[in-house]
């Protein structure tokens, strides 16, 4: 009888971990720098939303550790646990979490943000976990005047082991501004029109700057440039993307100086070249009246 219950207990307790499953809403998310977003799993509950227990653990996974944004042990939310990084920017939403769903709001979002989030649940019920992956974009509008060299700043956490950083720009066949593979830049599959005008800013990629410097700028260079980053897996084969998205989007206008475009007329000449030949020529008027009225005083007087 003993053994028909202890059997009972351990087949229940394998059905409730099988009916366990930990969920999130949506896979992928993005957003731009200081900005808001809402990061949102679903897992398993009873139908009163009551556990003797309930632990919860999500932590943004880095290269080298967990950096833990948000920690729940034994139904107490511990906030001494979480990462300097996300301190005083992360809220959870506890009127939700009774009904199975985790919702964290992270405020103020930074680059080093970006990553795989994964969240680790565990209850009476069973235990289980669910990851989705997180890009922050920043966007930034550059002006520049044909001829110059220009920065297109691009940044990542840190400088990670076999880095390849991509360049392009979508409205182009081919679209690949700058390859950077194995140290070196790739350019069989480079845009002609940037050939021995282009390279990173520092290619020893200090403090993760993965900025591009464009020389010589021309009018055709006007567009949008998104910049990616991936780093090669263990195998060496393949590559994963440590940001699926752009983490950085460029629009770079290019226009003569706005005083070169001033003064304008409708055939295009200056009303400044207009001004300096008009200026002689009232001097003239001036000196040939005052010699006139000179002459005219001295008729009246005698």
């Amino acid at each position: 009888m003993i053994c028909r219950i202890l059997l009972l207990i351990i087949l229940n307790s394998c059905l409730c971990a099988a009916t366990f499953v930990v969920n999130v809403t949506q896979s992928s998310y993005q957003a731009e720098e200081n900005h808001s977003i809402t990061l949102e799993w679903t897992f398993t509950t009873t139908p009163d939303g009551s556990w003797r227990y309930l632990f919860i653990l999500c932590q943004l996974l880095a290269s080298d550790k967990g950096i833990i944004l948000y920690q729940v042990h034994d139904g107490v939310e511990v906030s001494e646990s979480q990462d300097e990084q996300f301190s005083g920017r992360v809220q959870s939403d506890k009127d939700v979490l009774r009904e199975g769903r985790l919702r964290l709001h992270v405020s103020r979002l930074r680059t080093e943000d970006s990553g795989l989030y994964l969240c680790d649940v565990e209850t009476d019920d069973g235990s289980g976990s669910g990851s989705l992956q997180l890009s922050i974009s920043v966007q930034k509008n550059i002006r520049a005047e044909p001829g110059q060299n220009v920065s297109l700043p691009c940044q990542i956490p840190s400088k990670k082991p076999d880095v390849f950083v991509k360049w392009t720009r979508p409205d182009l066949e081919p679209e690949y501004v700058f390859l950077f593979r194995d140290d070196q830049l790739d350019p069989e599959l480079q845009n002609p029109s940037y050939q021995n005008r282009v390279d990173l800013q520092d290619r020893q990629m200090k403090d993760g700057d993965v900025s591009l410097v464009l020389e010589n700028v021309m009018p055709n260079d006007r567009g949008t440039y998104e910049c990616r980053v991936f780093q090669r897996e263990a195998n060496r084969r393949k590559r994963r993307s440590l940001t699926f998205d752009p983490i950085a989007v460029i629009v770079l206008d290019v226009a003569p100086p706005p005083e070169n475009m001033e003064g304008r007329t409708e055939d295009g000449s200056s009303h400044q070249r207009a001004g300096l030949i008009a200026l002689p020529v009232l001097i003239i008027t001036v000196a040939v009246g005052l010699v006139v009225i000179k002459k005219y005083c001295s008729f009246l007087k005698k």
